[in-house]
């Protein structure tokens, strides 16, 4: 798993840098009224070790102020010379906590700076224990490399006020920070190594590891595809050699009986089948086309492993894009679970057709609400800080985007129109995976896995762009960001 997270007090500051030869001390200040002022982590380091961070700030920071920045300093200690990472917390009215993003935000830009362990103050920022949690997940995330080796920090300390009271809030941070490394790490491992079946290994593994015997998988292959009808999922997977599977997740949970239901896409690889990817950018990262399937996998484990969720039950349908000689064909038609059928307009759309399957199959079962998390389009949210959502239900949508904001892992809901339908007409099929005229759009695709969904309370997340960045958006480096897996959790199992 990840890098030890522990609490320790104020007055344990100069012990545990003391233990800790090496370790990089995280600062944070803020800005008020256009200059920079102390927070209490700042007031802190100078009381217990004599560090005016705020004048380190104006030394170390960038000129102007852009979001999350950081600076590094050698400050001479009592053993040699301590690293100092000074993290800017923006525009900030005394007494006033940073936001939930900002924390997460600092912490993972900060330890990004750092070398070896990290001793972080930024706790002493948070207002509460759900602020505290964040800072820790934050500087997991800043640590985490996919290469073991190149991972800079093996322990995380975080001063907090009430240190003695954090270690259980501190156990849910490690929980959700190993959900994501995991997803970050299966996300960015390359694609002749994560095909569909080990890819299914990896969720079994990691469902042992992180959960025990909380949560059952079962992996689906071809044959039972078939017998349970998920035409999509076969459609998409017979241009490979590697032949397609579900993978099937469920746990009783210790909260109310109502069902969860989940699915996410699992494309391992993407290169748009007989419709191939012209763009060698984009062709060059379709690795990463399972990481809706990966989150919503991580927080299915998560929320077992944390308690307090409600019954779930999770289908992941994975398969690999290829265009071979036996490769579904523009104008094929595939039909699912619930005998409704889609003409394949463009085969480089078989996102959603995977998921009509999964959705076509959960609905049959009447959960109380239902969520499908997929990297459909690029432009699926609002930029690389946000996925978007589209769905039936206002209460769910908004369930899923409070748990987003309170996890720093942030949504936009988009709006479903009746209008859109008419673009995915077929003549030839109950309906078409794509306009034959019209450009594809988050808002298209959402329409279309709408009519699998039948009355029961749905919402689609879309993590196209912000699950994976082709370069640097602070605070995170250009690769995986494992969202939306930290809303999923909170979502699943609110802290």
């Amino acid at each position: 798993m990840g890098a030890a997270i522990v609490a320790v007090a104020v007055d344990g500051i100069a012990a545990a840098l003391a233990a800790r030869p090496g370790a990089t001390l995280v600062v944070g200040v803020r800005r008020e009224e256009g200059g920079l002022a102390p927070g209490a982590g700042a007031q802190a380091a100078e009381g217990v070790l004599g560090i005016d961070a705020t004048a380190l700030a104006a030394a170390v920071l960038p000129s102007g102020h852009a979001a999350f920045a950081t600076g590094a300093a050698a400050v001479p200690s009592a053993d040699g010379v301590r690293r100092v990472v000074i993290a800017d917390l923006g525009e900030l009215a005394a007494g006033v906590a940073p936001a939930a993003e900002t924390l997460f935000g600092a912490a993972l830009a900060a330890s990004r700076a750092a070398e070896g362990p990290v001793v972080s103050l930024l706790g002493l920022e948070a207002s509460d224990a759900a602020g505290l949690r964040l800072v820790a997940e934050g500087h997991a995330a800043g640590g985490w490399r996919y290469r073991a080796e190149a991972r800079p920090a093996s322990e995380i300390v975080v001063v907090a006020r009430g240190a003695a009271d954090a270690e259980r809030d501190l156990e849910r941070a490690r929980i959700v920070s190993d959900a994501v490394a995991w997803v970050r790490t299966v996300v960015e491992t390359p694609p002749n190594l994560l095909g569909p079946g080990e890819f299914a290994e990896a969720v079994t593994a990691f469902a042992a590891e992180l959960a025990g015997d909380a949560v059952s998988v079962a992996i689906w292959d071809a044959e039972a595809l078939a017998e349970r009808g998920f035409g999509g999922t076969l459609g998409v997977g017979r241009g490979s050699a590697r032949p397609p599977l579900a993978i099937e997740l469920r746990t009783e949970g210790a909260g109310p009986g109502l069902v969860t239901a989940l699915a996410g896409k699992g494309i391992t690889f993407d290169s748009g089948g007989l419709n191939l990817k012209r763009d060698p950018g984009e062709i060059s990262w379709m690795k990463t086309d399972m990481a809706a399937a990966a989150s919503v996998a991580a927080a299915v484990v998560a929320a077992a492993a944390l308690g307090g969720s409600g019954p779930l039950h999770a289908v992941l349908p994975v398969a690999e894009n290829m265009p071979g000689g036996g490769a579904q064909r523009p104008g094929d038609v595939v039909r699912h679970p619930d005998g409704r059928t889609t003409e394949v307009i463009d085969t480089d759309s078989e996102g959603r057709l995977v998921l009509a399957d999964a959705l076509a199959w959960l609905a049959r079962g009447r959960p109380a609400r239902l969520v499908d998390v997929g990297t459909l389009t690029d432009s699926g949210a609002v930029g690389t800080a946000f996925w978007g959502c589209w769905g039936t239900s206002g209460g769910v949508a908004e369930e899923l985007l409070a748990a987003g904001r309170a996890a720093a892992d942030p949504g936009w809901r988009l709006p479903l129109h009746a209008s859109y339908s008419e673009l995915l007409e077929s003549r030839v099929a109950d309906i078409a995976n794509c306009s034959v005229d019209a450009p594809d759009t988050g808002q298209l695709a959402a329409t279309y896995l709408r009519t699998f969904t039948g009355d029961v309370p749905w919402v689609h997340i879309d993590n196209g762009s912000s699950a994976w960045l082709e370069r640097d958006a602070a605070p995170w480096p250009a690769g995986p960001t494992a969202a939306p897996v930290r809303a999923l959790i909170e979502f699943l199992s609110p802290s």
